[in-house]
């Protein structure tokens, strides 16, 4: 009698082990990165990067044109080099609204995220610039809308993807890196522009999973 109740025992073991797998399948089928889940697309979620082109996005010049920032597609992730200046900017502008993305760079990666800018000028005057940088001599560091307001203080992790989600609605910030609030705060300089990423030379930045919702 023995016997078979061991038997019994391992073909549940073999099915709890082929349903975890199955399991694991599914949920990573639906972590893919540049992708929304039926939950995001039925909550108005929007993907802002395809994966594989710069379809929506327009490069523009910093610091000395026509150097943009060399960007380009590596991976399924937008790339800057780290050869020229320049920064990147979506076609559209936005108002009030949810930003997700991930972004990956070394320890002391200095770059940015933009918001509310406009196409012409200094984006981090003419908008909103949060910031990718720990050590930033005036205290606005990773998390912190330059020049506006101060972030709580936070270190990337580097070489390895890391979570910024963004919120902009009125003159309410909120800055979430990890799932750790960085920033909730209020300024009312700037109501509505364009989203885009800031490209430093010497410093190699990555973006992907780039995904908005409109408020």
């Amino acid at each position: 009698m023995g016997r078979p109740g061991i038997l019994y025992l391992e073909f549940m073991r073999v099915i709890a082990i082929g349903a975890a797998v199955v399991a694991a399948g599914l949920a990573g089928a639906q972590d893919r990165p540049n992708t929304l889940s039926a939950k995001e697309a039925a909550e108005g979620w929007k993907l802002l990067f395809d994966g594989k082109s710069l379809a929506g996005w327009e490069p523009h010049a910093t610091v000395a044109a026509p150097a943009t920032g060399d960007w380009r597609i590596e991976d399924g992730a937008i790339s800057c080099p780290g050869t020229t200046a320049g920064w990147l900017a979506t076609n559209n502008t936005f108002s009030d609204f949810i930003l997700k993305l991930q972004f990956r760079g070394g320890e002391k990666v200095n770059s940015g995220v933009f918001l509310r800018s406009e196409k012409t000028g200094q984006p981090h005057k003419t908008g909103y610039e949060v910031q990718i940088w720990d050590y930033q001599p005036e205290g606005y560091n990773t998390g912190s809308l330059v020049g506006s307001l101060k972030a709580s203080p936070v270190k990337i992790s580097p070489d390895a993807w890391n979570n910024y989600e963004v919120s902009a609605n009125g003159d309410h910030f909120t800055i979430v890196l990890n799932g750790k609030i960085l920033l909730d705060n209020r300024d009312s300089k700037h109501a509505s522009g364009v989203i885009g990423f800031q490209c430093q030379k010497g410093n190699r930045i990555q973006f992907r999973n780039i995904k908005v919702k409109q408020n």
